[in-house]
């Protein structure tokens, strides 16, 4: 071995060991402190506009949001994870006051019962449906036949005339099996084509009934009825296959949003938005603004990074990484050179 390079690898040791150093206890708190403070001092003088492509900051997101990987292995990580956090010990004894104080549930639901005109328009949009047509026609058929055949007063007051009135029904049915269907149609179609003014008489009844005071009362009925109930009981409403086919209906659903022009148009939207409202301003004032100041920052990474990299793992292949990245310099051309 020369003595060129002899003197090279006890460089590349000596500077091994000095990066590595700076990684390590008291060399860790000072580097964090060093380094943010020349980040922060360096963002005090540059904005977003000057940091950010705003087309390629947009087409980036939107590439990332259309194309990053939601495969079977990581669907299988997440309807596992789902199921130990429903199945887990904890959830007995622990109820939704346990999670949600009383007094911030109670502050939502005055938030949201505010907001009359969107309510009126969900009960109108509910009353208007087909759906809801039918089914409104169905029971007040119903309640019309039952009340001929069982609580008219008048049968009612005449003895057996109820029992004399079934069977005349039977006796009829009997021998003309298909007028009863064609009473029903037409009767159906009749309470049909007279039933606004009924969905007009339920809209007003709906709307009365969740006004925001009822609202607020229906909402406390509902927290002493299910604040009190143990989280574990939840897992007798889903099963394992339940949660796995709901999160395929997720994965399917996503798989067609991502592509969505709307998605696309919405994020860009969102990012001129951004960059419209804050790319002038410098960076270190803009993350002071929102609260993660240099202070703040240096105090979480003191608390993270030691306890992480005191990993034997990740330790070892840091300094293997350290070692392999100055081995390709003092191993290069350009470092003999100089040495020389």
């Amino acid at each position: 071995m020369t003595d060129q390079t002899e003197l090279a690898n006890k460089l590349q040791e000596a500077h091994v060991q000095f990066l590595l150093g700076r990684l390590q206890d008291e060399g860790l708190a000072a580097s964090i402190d060093r380094e943010l403070a020349a980040a922060w001092e360096w963002g005090a003088g540059v904005s977003l506009n000057d940091i950010l492509d705003r087309e390629l900051l947009i087409t980036t997101i939107c590439r990332l949001v259309e194309t990053a990987p939601f495969n079977q292995e990581l669907r299988a990580i997440v309807v596992k994870s789902v199921i130990t956090g429903i199945q887990a010990e904890f959830n007995d004894g622990a109820t939704v006051q346990s999670l949600v104080p009383k007094a911030e549930y109670d502050k939502a639901i005055a938030h949201y019962a505010q907001f009359e005109k969107i309510r009126v328009d969900v009960i109108r949009m509910i009353l208007e449906s087909p759906i809801y047509s039918e089914l409104i026609t169905d029971v007040l058929y119903h309640g019309i036949k039952d009340y001929i055949t069982t609580e008219n007063v008048v049968v009612k007051k005449v003895p057996g005339m109820g029992a004399l009135m079934k069977a005349g029904a039977k006796s009829l049915n009997r021998a003309m099996p298909n007028l009863e269907n064609a009473a029903e149609g037409t009767i159906k179609k009749f309470i049909t084509g007279n039933l606004r003014s009924s969905v007009e008489l339920s809209e007003k009844i709906l709307n009365n009934a969740l006004s925001e005071n009822n609202i607020k009362t229906i909402a406390d009925h509902f927290w002493k009825t299910v604040s009190e109930k143990d989280f574990s009981k939840f897992k007798n409403y889903v099963t394992d296959e339940d949660i796995d086919n709901t999160i395929a209906i997720g994965d399917e659903l996503w798989s067609e949003v991502r592509k969505a022009e709307y998605l696309h148009n919405m994020i860009a939207a969102i990012v001129n938005h951004i960059l419209d409202e804050n790319g002038d301003k410098k960076l270190a004032q803009l993350v002071d603004e929102i609260g993660y100041t240099q202070e703040y920052v240096a105090n979480e990474l003191k608390q993270i990074l030691p306890g992480t990299l005191g990993r034997e793992a990740l330790w070892n292949f840091l300094e293997a990484r350290v070692r392999a990245n100055m081995a390709d310099f003092y191993g290069s051309e350009a470092f003999t050179q100089a040495l020389g």
